[in-house]
């Protein structure tokens, strides 16, 4: 597995490399004739970032000032690149610009690649706001746009990180590597919803302009290829001097049309009974609605499997393949999902409704699909790291769905470089969480240090209770009812300052301002379909409520995994194919990992007044999906989400209240 720095500086070092900067650019420092110099260009050039920077740091403590200035320079610049940034940081800050003044743009970039490396966009982009100096060589200015547009990626401004691609492409005059910088362009863009491409449109339009418009014609893209040729024509004579490649579209297009693939017949294994029956049917109906908003003519056969008992799913898979069946939805549960895992090979593509932890290579054509409350406490570790927290502590339930998206955040943030100063876990059935908070805060130590000192003086003492100051944020996990009872609780006990992150499980789904004012102030990550205005689409929150009034209740983001569901089927191969490509979804922004797992971007929101309101998606680091199939395969299954928290913390559940649940466990 490549060293963390290296995974999270992929994006960048990719850039890098397609425009010819891996090896770094060379330094006139006086003799060129030294031995050593030569032995450490050489390895530098063969990829041994260490071993060259070593031979450089010893070159530069031989040479006498000024001239050690650019060797040590150079030898940072190996360090990073051989994922050494600590020796990076300690030989920059032996450098001092003042007595070469023409490194000083040269330090800062370096300078800004090392923030980037420790996930600190804004510290990046804050070292290169003087712009690039005149007479700068080309390979520097490269490494600005490239550095620039990782930062704006990084802090999800996408249409910035887009246009810094575009300042990118102009620099570069090799045809090939002029083509990888252009798809990364769209790729960007096409990471932007529908809605975001049209209302962001520049005025002209522009070479960016251009830009959108040709990723808003990928993002619509449905295999019909006379279509697409004739968009691409119309396209030309709107944009006839923008600088797309013409290799860029008719290949871009060709591998699009040879991944898009829309299945003819499709089998749907879902329970009609039992714990999972509530969940299947709502996965059910959001598929059906997306399947009726297609062209009759373009619906594919659709044949239903009574999988109410796991040991049903490999027949059920066989008598599907032996029917016909091109593609399979489903199964739901995870014993179903470890069967076909474990299968080797599948004739024909699944899409399962669940995510399992892989315990042998999965089979190529099986892709998992399921509403990961873990997904959600990674990205929330990723929101609070990138706006600026390093030392976290959290308060989550009791219990195995607890102690999971605790796990997974604490897993996050640490490999972040973050610090969890405390953890409590509270009993849910409770409703107050004064001891739990009080030692989460340490105010217990401060109680008991005050009870010391009245033991000692042997007197009472005006007291005002601290609580610690190692702390930046609250990590929360609790359902509504409970997150409601805490928040008040932190702001009594002396934390009403301290911001609060949450996964999406403190929200209902449904807006309800009197009895979540309460909640004012904690930011949480939900699917879009939930807080994203869709105006008049026909699968919007609101129109399909009008058809379906289920999808208003407890289950609703299932519904939203239902229409996705149906609505990846064509796309799988394209997203296979890189975890740079995406599909906009009702459960978020949709991409897949090297084991084929799909993960959801999702959009942020914070509590005001008792509603959410969506502050924009949240940025997708570029390790998130090396770090799914790392912690795939250490820890526990990754499970639907839906009243997961109920399950453990509602009291004095029904039985059908009870079965309802269990569908979520």
């Amino acid at each position: 597995m490549q060293p963390r720095h290296t995974k999270f500086l992929f994006s960048l070092l990719l850039l890098l490399l397609l425009i010819g900067c891996a090896q770094l650019p060379a330094i006139k420092d006086g003799d060129t004739t030294n031995p050593i110099k030569e032995q450490a260009i050489a390895l530098e050039t063969a990829g041994d970032y260490a071993a060259a920077a070593r031979l450089f740091e010893e070159l530069a403590n031989q040479t006498l000032p000024p001239g050690d200035q650019a060797l040590l320079l150079r030898a940072a610049e190996n360090y990073l690149h051989a994922d050494e940034p600590e020796q990076a940081t300690a030989l920059l800050e032996r450098i001092n610009t003042a007595t070469i003044p023409s490194l000083d743009f040269q330090k800062r970039l370096l300078v800004a690649e090392l923030a980037l490396s420790r996930n600190r966009p804004d510290e990046a982009m804050s070292l290169l706001t003087d712009g690039i100096p005149t007479e700068t060589p080309i390979d520097l200015q490269q490494r600005y746009h490239s550095v620039k547009a990782e930062s704006f990626r990084l802090a999800g401004n996408l249409l910035e990180s887009a246009r810094e691609l575009g300042e990118l492409d102009l620099l570069i005059t090799d045809m090939d590597k002029r083509l990888q910088n252009q798809l990364l362009i769209i790729q960007t863009l096409s990471a932007l919803t529908d809605t975001a491409l049209d209302l962001l449109q520049p005025n002209p339009p522009g070479i960016q302009g251009g830009w959108m418009s040709l990723a808003r014609i990928i993002k619509g893209h449905t295999g019909d290829t006379q279509q697409i040729q004739k968009q691409i024509e119309l396209w030309r004579e709107k944009f006839p001097s923008h600088p797309a490649i013409p290799g860029l579209l008719e290949g871009y297009f060709e591998k699009l049309g040879s991944q898009y693939q829309r299945p003819n017949h499709i089998a749907i294994m879902l329970p009609k009974s039992g714990p999972y029956a509530n969940a299947a049917r709502a996965l059910r109906d959001g598929f059906m609605a997306a399947y009726y908003q297609q062209p009759t003519e373009s619906r594919p056969r659709l044949v239903f499997y009574d999988d109410s008992d796991s040991a049903d799913t490999w027949p059920l898979y066989r008598q599907a393949v032996e029917s016909g069946a091109d593609m399979v939805i489903g199964p739901l549960t995870k014993e179903g999902v470890s069967q076909l895992a474990r299968a080797g090979e599948l004739e024909i593509p699944v899409l399962a409704l669940n995510q399992v932890p892989p315990e042998t290579t999965p089979p190529v054509t099986l892709f998992q699909f399921g509403l990961s409350p873990e997904d959600e406490a990674r990205q929330v570790a990723e929101r609070a790291w990138l706006d600026g927290h390093t030392r976290a502590i959290a308060f989550t339930p009791k219990g195995d769905w607890g102690d999971r998206v605790l796990n997974a955040f604490r897993n996050r943030w640490e490999r972040l470089g973050g610090t969890l100063s405390e953890q409590q876990r509270y009993d849910a059935r409770d409703n107050d969480f004064s001891a739990a908070i009080q030692s989460l805060l340490n105010l217990d130590e401060s109680q008991s240090r005050r009870s010391r000192l009245q033991q000692i003086l042997r007197q009472n003492l005006e007291f005002e209770p601290r609580r610690r100051e190692d702390a930046d944020f609250i990590f929360l996990a609790a359902n509504p009812l409970k997150a409601r009872q805490i928040r008040p609780q932190f702001q009594f006990h002396h934390a009403a300052d301290m911001p609060i992150y949450a996964t999406s499980s403190i929200y209902s789904g449904s807006p309800s301002p009197d009895a979540d004012q309460d909640l004012d102030g904690i930011k949480f990550p939900d699917i879009p379909w939930l807080l994203m205005n869709e105006g008049d689409s026909p699968l919007s929150l609101e129109n399909l409520a009008q058809t379906l009034p289920g999808s208003q209740g407890a289950l609703r983001r299932l519904y939203a995994m239902g229409i996705d569901s149906f609505r990846l089927l064509p796309h799988l191969g394209r997203l296979q194919s890189s975890s740079r490509e995406t599909i906009d979804g009702k459960t978020g922004n949709l991409y897949l990992d090297s084991i084929r797992q799909v993960h959801r971007q999702l959009v942020w929101a914070e509590m005001v007044k008792g509603k959410p309101r969506a502050i924009g998606y949240a940025p997708r680091m570029a390790t998130l999906a090396d770090e799914m199939e790392e912690l795939a395969t250490t820890k526990g299954p990754i499970i639907i989400e839906e009243t997961a928290p109920e399950a453990e913390q509602k009291p004095a559940e029904s039985e059908s209240d009870k079965t309802q649940i269990k569908a979520a466990e």
